[in-house]
């Protein structure tokens, strides 16, 4: 992967296709809002007859529109991930035990919640943003446990070699301490940064692998976004009809229903893929045969030192 397009697969699943996908979302929103009946044959009709020019203006818009959805997404369904039940690269590498209790201790606001207020304000504002995931996860994420299917630790087998091999990896490149000493404690040192550049840079045949997965967890982070911001337009809508003394409509309740479960669904496919990247770099490290340990190596709760 030397040679890069000028277009990678990121640029389509991470921009185009989440721009056009809100693009076509709010039309239709705006068509079923205006229409006494919804007609899908006349609606696709409709948006069919385009010619060369639209669709050029069309790609533009989306793409661009896919650049803004995807920094909006980084910092909102990405940032309430790694609020909430912190990087990847932190509790695949906890003992199962350390994560349940982690997980208990857990306060997704900072205290004293006064002194801290600010941060503790503005994390209150994104559970609001995103409260129909939000709702969905504490329910089944928490409640249920559905979160095992995207948040779990490795073997402890396979945790120590990794451990072992970042190790190596900082003491290869001469990142120690002024005493000489080498030591990564998994929850307070970003070593993953490190880890991931390595591997991307020594382990050519498996930069596709890579790339495909920030694809496709970039893409569903954008889709969460999407389907989060389109179930609030849907609820607006019935409540506003509501208020109208209006009888409300089955469709649209059914479809409301119907985007708050694919926001959680986006977010569990959004976590299982951000998994993936992390423990696919950890993984090339391991198997890295030029990656060799000093033989005095231990491991101590969550810190490994030599």
């Amino acid at each position: 992967m030397n040679k890069q397009n000028p277009f990678s697969l990121y640029d389509f699943l991470g921009y185009l296709i989440p721009g056009a996908l809100a693009i076509y979302a709010v039309l239709t929103i705006n068509y079923i809002d205006k229409s006494a009946e919804f007609n899908l044959d006349l609606f696709i009709d409709k948006f069919s007859k385009v010619n060369l020019e639209n669709v050029f203006v069309f790609v533009i818009t989306a793409y661009s529109l896919g650049h803004l959805l995807s920094y909006i997404s980084s910092i909102t369904i990405e940032a309430y991930a790694n609020w909430m039940y912190t990087y990847p690269s932190k509790y695949l590498l906890r003992k199962e035990q350390d994560n349940q209790d982690e997980g208990r201790r857990h306060s997704y606001w900072k205290k004293p919640f006064l002194k801290n207020w600010k941060y503790n304000f503005w994390r209150s504002i994104l559970l609001i943003l995103l409260l129909p995931c939000v709702v969905l996860d504490f329910i089944l994420g928490q409640s249920l446990g559905f979160k095992t299917l995207y948040r779990k630790a490795i073997d402890p087998f396979l945790r120590d070699a990794i451990l072992y091999k970042v190790i190596a990896l900082t003491d290869k490149l001469g990142l120690t301490d002024r005493a000489g000493n080498n030591a990564i404690d998994i929850e307070k040192h970003d070593f993953h940064r490190i880890v991931s550049h390595y591997t991307f840079e020594n382990a050519k045949q498996h930069q596709f692998r890579m790339v495909n997965y920030v694809a496709l967890y970039g893409f569903l982070r954008n889709s969460c976004l999407i389907f989060n911001v389109l179930s609030w337009l849907f609820a607006v809508q019935l409540a506003r009809d509501f208020s109208h003394h209006q009888v409300l409509s089955r469709a649209k309740t059914i479809l409301l229903l119907a985007l708050v479960c694919s926001t959680y669904i986006a977010f569990m496919a959004f976590m299982k893929f951000y998994r993936r990247y992390t423990l696919e770099g950890l993984m090339l490290l391991v198997v890295d045969e030029s990656i060799i340990p000093k033989v005095n190596f231990r491991v101590k709760e969550n810190v490994a030192t030599f």
